[in-house]
C-alpha cells in the first residue's frame, strides 16, 4: 500500500498559529521533507517534536523526488513543509506533489498559515477576486511589465512577494506608474515587529524612509491597480487627439504613446498615421518634451 504525502502549512512567524492537525502530521509522518532542515528543527523544538527531516529546496527537490517518491511507493508517510507558510506557494514543493499525484500517490493539504490570504484579510479592499504573483522581478522593467499585466488582470486585488532590500525601489515603480494604486503593504506578519502600511505609494515610501527598520524582515503587498486604460479608436477622434487623451491619462511620452496605440489598433489606424499626427500635435503646441522619453 502507497503512503500519503502530506502538504503541511506551518507558521509564518507566531509559532502558535500552527494547527494540532498539522502537529500530529509531523510527529507521526515517516519523514518530514523541509525546505530548510535547521527551520524545521527550530519549529519541531518550540512545538516538542522529535522526527527526522530531509531537504527539498529549490536546488535539490528534481534530485530529491526520486529518493521521495521511492519511499512514498513503499508505504512511507511523508509530511512536506516550507520555511513558513504554505508549500508550493512562491516556495519548493511543487516537484514532489506533481510526480506524487502522477503515481497515483495520495496528496492531502494540511491548510493552514499562509502569508497571501492573511494580507488579503487585513487589506480592506472590497475583495471579490484575487490574483498573486509571487515575488516581483528584479529588473524595473521586469516590475514594469508586471504591473500591467496586473492592470490588464479582471482581478480586484494583486499580490506580490518582495525583499526588504528592494521594496523602496520597487515602490517607486509603483508610484511611476500608478500613482493612484491603492496599497496594503505588510511587513513580518503575525510577528514581534508586524507592521502594515497603507496608502498610495508616495505615502508608503515616505513612512518606510521614515522607518530605520524598514530593511528587516519579509513583505506581502496588496494592490487596487485599478483597470489599464483602453487604447483604441474612438469614433469621430482624430489621431492627434488620441495621441493626447492617451498621454494625459498615461502619464507617457509622445513617442510611448505612438507605439502603444499602433499596437492596440492593429489594422484600424497605422503607425505611419500616429507619427505624422504626433508631428503635427508637437507642432501645434510649439514644445518638444512629449517627445522626450
Amino acid at each position: 500500500m502507497k503512503g500519503t504525502l502530506y502538504v503541511v502549512a506551518t507558521p509564518i512567524g507566531n509559532a502558535g498559529d500552527i494547527t494540532d492537525r498539522a502537529k500530529l502530521i509531523l510527529r507521526e509522518a515517516d519523514i518530514v521533507a523541509a525546505e530548510d532542515t535547521r527551520s524545521t528543527k527550530k519549529l519541531f523544538g518550540i512545538l516538542g517534536i522529535n522526527n527526522r527531516a530531509v531537504s527539498n529546496h529549490k536546488f535539490n527537490e528534481r534530485r530529491q523526488v526520486d529518493y521521495l517518491l521511492a519511499r512514498l511507493e513503499g508505504g512511507k508517510n511523508i509530511a512536506l513543509v516550507s520555511d513558513a507558510g504554505t508549500p508550493c506557494v512562491s516556495d519548493p514543493g511543487g516537484i514532489i506533489v506533481n510526480a506524487a499525484a502522477e503515481r497515483g500517490i495520495n496528496v492531502v493539504s494540511v491548510c493552514g498559515a499562509s502569508a497571501v490570504t492573511a494580507a488579503l484579510s487585513v487589506c480592506g479592499f472590497h475583495l471579490e477576486s484575487f490574483a498573486f504573483y509571487g515575488f516581483l522581478p528584479k529588473e524595473t522593467n521586469g516590475i514594469r511589465k508586471t504591473i500591467e499585466s496586473a492592470r490588464k488582470s479582471a482581478a480586484v486585488a494583486s499580490v506580490f512577494f518582495e525583499s526588504p532590500k528592494r521594496v523602496k525601489r520597487s515602490l517607486k515603480v509603483f508610484d511611476e506608474e500608478t500613482p493612484e494604486a491603492e496599497l496594503c503593504l505588510c511587513n513580518d506578519l503575525t510577528k514581534m515587529f508586524e507592521r502594515v502600511y497603507r496608502g498610495y505609494p508616495r505615502k508608503i515610501l515616505g513612512e518606510l524612509d521614515d522607518n530605520p527598520s524598514s530593511e528587516k524582515g519579509e513583505y506581502t503587498l496588496v494592490a487596487n491597480l485599478g483597470r489599464a486604460p483602453e487604447a483604441s479608436i474612438g469614433a469621430g477622434q482624430s489621431n492627434e487627439a488620441l495621441l493626447a487623451d492617451y498621454i494625459a491619462k498615461n502619464r507617457c511620452s509622445l513617442k510611448e504613446a505612438v507605439s502603444a496605440l499602433a499596437d492596440a489598433n492593429k489594422g484600424v489606424v497605422s503607425k505611419k498615421e500616429l507619427y505624422n499626427a504626433a508631428l503635427s500635435l508637437k507642432a501645434a503646441i510649439s514644445g518638444d518634451r512629449l517627445w522626450e522619453s
